[in-house]
Formats: structure tokens, C-alpha cells, sequence
């Protein structure tokens, strides 16, 4: 009369074992998937040409060494997407998709608390149906260019390992060959305008970035808020 007890009661105990464990991995997984929001909403910003706002998201460790300043922050996340979108090809694409890649999956007291991401742009899947096929871009992810970190129980940017990666090459040919400073001159009391003609007609994509990353950086330093700066920006 004694063993349906003990079968009810082993029944019991596996089945609040499966079910800490189906909770554990629900919340494992939650995780993980911070990382990707994390990274997309990185992205998001940049898309909106909110640079200053896209560093956010990145560790304090990554702010107070590298990028101390906030113009140093607004210079490497426009030099970062600038080469992105170059290297697949999108330099005239202002609404890109992006798909990520972690290397591994976190597990807490088990891995490391830093998890690479490698990352992949693409061009809206309604917009390539209008484009030739000789416009498309690669679809090779650039491996392991994103370096996350858990601080403060949440994940940050660490770093970007641009040096070791695929885009390295248009990312230091960017960083040396384009003049930031074409149309603006940030100054200690301010900006200074330069002496540079803007033509509509002939002006390049890559200009047209470079001119609208100017205006934005006056809009920061003038304290505009972002919506109403956004009519003197360049149409996308």
C-alpha cells in the first residue's frame, strides 16, 4: 500500500525538477537574448544618426579608457556603421537589417561574462526586390566583431575587435583618407564652419552621411532637441 506514495511523491519531485529546470532555461535564454536587444537597439541609434546616444549602450571600462570624450563616442560609432554599410554595400541604404550571431550561449558560473557577436547587414528585403541584382551585397557575417560584457547585471559593449576582422581594411582607410572635419571644425568654445561647397546634384553618399553627422554634432552642441534638428538634416 506504500509504493503509490512513493510513485506519487517521485513523480512529484521529477516533476518540480522539470519544471526548475524549464524555468532556469526560460530565464537563461532571456539572457541571451538581452544581448541581441542590446546590439539592436545599438544599431537603431545609429540608423536615426543619434551617435552620441548610440554609446549608451557601451561599458563603462569602454567610455572611460578609449572614448573619453563625447566626441571621440559620436567619431567612432559614425566611422564604425560608415564602414558597414560600405563593406556590404549599403552606403545608400538609411533602413538596413541586421543579424547577429553569438559565439556562445551564456551560462552564469559556467562561461565567461563576456560573449562575442558577430554581425551581418542587410538590405530590407522590400527594397532588394526594387534593386538590380549586380547592387545586391555579400552575405558574409564578420565574425566575432562584438565584444559584449556583463556589468552591473546587465550586458554592455566591451569593444569592437575591428583589427582582427574583415572590416578593418575600409574601417582604417575611413579613419585616415576621410576628414571628419570637412564641413565642421568642433572647437573648445564651440565649432567652426569650413569653407567647403555643398552640391546637391553631385554631392556623394558618402558626403551626404558626412554632412548630416556634421549637422548633428552642432545639434549637440547647441542643445537642439533632437525632433526639431531633424528638418535641417539632409532628406534620407
Amino acid at each position: 500500500m506504500k509504493k503509490p506514495r512513493i510513485n506519487l511523491r517521485l513523480s512529484f519531485i521529477i516533476f518540480a525538477v522539470i519544471v526548475v529546470g524549464l524555468l532556469a532555461y526560460i530565464s537563461l535564454l532571456g539572457e541571451n537574448q538581452q544581448i541581441n536587444r542590446i546590439i539592436a537597439t545599438y544599431f537603431d541609434k545609429l540608423k536615426d544618426g543619434m551617435y552620441l546616444e548610440a554609446g549608451e549602450s557601451f561599458s563603462s571600462s569602454f567610455q572611460d579608457g578609449k572614448l573619453a570624450s563625447d566626441e571621440q563616442r559620436m567619431n567612432l560609432n559614425f566611422l564604425l556603421e560608415l564602414s558597414l554599410l560600405m563593406h556590404y554595400n549599403l552606403i545608400d541604404s538609411f533602413d538596413y537589417k541586421v543579424e547577429l550571431k553569438r559565439s556562445n550561449f551564456w551560462v552564469p558560473y559556467v562561461s565567461e561574462d563576456v560573449v562575442r557577436v558577430s554581425v551581418l547587414l542587410k538590405r530590407k528585403e522590400v527594397r532588394r526586390i526594387l534593386l538590380a541584382r549586380s547592387d545586391d551585397q555579400g552575405g558574409d557575417l564578420i565574425h566575432n566583431l562584438i565584444v559584449m560584457e556583463r556589468e552591473k547585471r546587465t550586458w554592455k559593449i566591451k569593444e569592437f575587435a575591428i583589427a582582427d576582422s574583415s572590416l578593418a581594411g575600409t574601417y582604417n582607410d575611413l579613419r585616415l583618407d576621410l576628414d571628419l572635419n570637412k564641413y565642421v571644425q568642433m572647437t573648445s568654445d564651440g565649432f567652426r564652419f569650413k569653407n567647403a561647397e555643398i552640391n546637391f546634384k553631385t554631392i556623394t553618399p558618402t558626403d551626404k552621411r558626412l554632412l548630416n553627422f556634421s549637422l548633428y554634432k552642432m545639434q549637440k552642441l547647441l542643445n537642439v532637441p533632437r525632433k526639431k534638428a531633424q528638418g535641417f538634416l539632409l532628406a534620407h
